[in-house]
C-alpha cells in the first residue's frame, strides 16, 4: 500500500534555509559549470541592467588584468577602467543589448593593473533572473592579435610609401628622360621631312614616324602623370580628381560625372593619395571592363570624414569570385584603404552595376 506524507504550508527554517542558498547558488556558475568557467581562457562576468554594476567574475580576471576580484564588484569598476576611446561605445552596446536581448559583441579596451592596455572581444547578452534582468559576458583577450593587426597595417603602409616613392621616381626619369629625348627625335624627323620634300615615298614614310613618335611621346607624358600626380601636390585632390576624368575621357571616350561638396583644400596628405589612387583605380576599371562608357565620382566631407563613391551601371561581377582569386585591383584598393586608417566597401552583382565606397578622416 502506498501512503504520501503532506508537508506544512508553513515552511520550516531548516527547509527556508535551503532555499535561501539555493536562490542565492543562482546568481552564481552552476557547480557542474564551475570546472567550465575556471578553465575558459577568458573573464565571465554578470552585472546588474540597472546600474551595471558587477555581479560576478571569474578568476581569469585578477590574472588577466591585475586587479584583485573585489575591486571589480565596486560600483562604476568597469566604466572606469575603459579605455577612454572605448567608453561610450561599450556602454551604449550594454544598452542596446540590455534593450533588444540579443547577443553582441565588439571589440575595446582596458587598462591594466599595471598600466598596460588590454584589448578584449566580448560576446554580450541580457538574460532573465527571476522578475529582474542581468547582462552577461565572456572578455577574450585579443591583445597579441590586435598587436599583429597593427604591425600588418604599419607594414603595409611601408610598402605603400615605398611603390609611391618608386612611382614618383620613375615619373621624372619618363618626363625628364625619356619624354624629352622623344621629344628631340620628333623634332628631328620633322626637320628631315621637310629635307626631303622631294623623294614623295620617303617623305611620307618620315612622316609616319614623326606622328608614332609624337604619339609615344604623349603616351610617356600621360603615364609619368599617372604614376605621380603633380597636380594633386601643387593644385590639391578636387583638381587632381577633375583631370584625371579629364584625361579618361578623352582616352576612352568616355563621360564621368563628377560631383564634389565641401571638400576642404588642403587636406591631409596621406588621405589625399589614398582617395585619388582609389578613384584612379576604380575608374580605370570602370571604362575598361563594365561594358559602359559612363560613371559617377562623389565626393564630399561630412562631419570630419571624407567618403568617395564610384558607381556605374555597367556588367558588374561576382563578388566572392572576384575576391577568391585575389585581383590585385580590389586588394589594392582594399589594402590602401586600410593603412591609411579607412574603410572600403564594395557592392556588386553580375548584371547590375558596381558601387565602391570608401570613408577617410579628412
Amino acid at each position: 500500500m502506498l501512503t504520501t506524507t503532506m508537508s506544512s504550508s508553513t515552511p520550516t527554517q531548516e527547509s527556508f534555509e535551503a532555499y535561501s542558498r539555493g536562490r542565492s547558488a543562482a546568481c552564481q556558475p552552476q557547480p557542474h559549470y564551475q570546472d567550465l568557467v575556471h578553465v575558459l581562457d577568458a573573464i565571465v562576468w554578470r552585472a546588474d541592467t540597472a546600474t551595471l554594476q558587477i555581479t560576478y567574475v571569474s578568476e581569469r580576471a585578477k590574472t588577466i588584468l591585475g586587479y584583485p576580484l573585489s575591486q571589480w564588484r565596486q560600483p562604476h569598476f568597469q566604466e572606469t577602467h575603459l579605455h577612454p576611446e572605448d567608453r561610450l561605445k561599450v556602454l551604449a552596446c550594454y544598452r542596446e543589448a540590455i534593450r533588444d536581448g540579443e547577443n553582441h559583441r565588439l571589440d575595446y579596451r582596458m587598462t591594466a593593473a599595471d598600466g598596460r592596455e588590454v584589448w578584449f572581444h566580448d560576446c554580450i547578452h541580457a538574460i532573465k533572473v527571476g522578475t529582474r534582468k542581468e547582462l552577461i559576458g565572456v572578455m577574450v583577450d585579443i591583445t597579441d592579435r590586435k598587436a599583429a593587426e597593427a604591425c600588418l597595417i604599419e607594414m603595409t603602409g611601408r610598402l605603400i610609401r615605398a611603390q609611391e616613392e618608386e612611382r614618383s621616381r620613375i615619373a621624372r626619369e619618363l618626363h625628364d628622360d625619356f619624354n624629352q629625348r622623344l621629344a628631340l627625335l620628333a623634332i628631328g624627323l620633322q626637320r628631315l621631312e621637310h629635307t626631303i620634300q622631294s623623294e614623295i615615298g620617303v617623305a611620307a614614310q618620315v612622316s609616319d614616324l614623326y606622328h608614332m613618335t609624337q604619339e609615344i611621346a604623349s603616351d610617356v607624358h600621360r603615364l609619368s602623370h599617372q604614376l605621380h600626380p603633380a597636380k594633386l601636390q601643387h593644385l590639391g585632390l578636387v583638381p587632381a580628381i577633375k583631370g584625371l576624368c579629364r584625361e579618361l575621357s578623352e582616352q576612352y571616350g568616355a563621360e564621368i560625372d563628377f560631383v564634389h561638396r565641401n571638400v576642404p583644400n588642403p587636406i591631409t596628405q596621406e588621405s589625399a593619395l589614398c582617395i585619388f589612387r582609389v578613384a584612379q583605380e576604380a575608374l580605370s576599371n570602370t571604362v575598361k571592363h563594365s561594358g559602359v562608357k559612363n560613371g559617377k565620382l562623389e565626393l564630399f566631407v561630412d562631419r570630419g570624414v571624407l567618403h568617395l563613391c564610384v558607381s556605374d551601371s555597367g556588367a558588374g561581377f561576382d563578388l566572392q569570385a572576384i575576391s577568391a582569386k585575389g585581383r590585385l585591383g580590389l586588394v589594392s584598393m582594399q589594402e590602401r584603404v586600410r593603412a591609411a586608417g579607412g574603410t572600403i566597401s564594395v557592392e556588386s552583382r553580375p548584371s547590375t552595376g558596381t558601387r565602391i565606397s570608401v570613408h577617410l578622416a579628412a
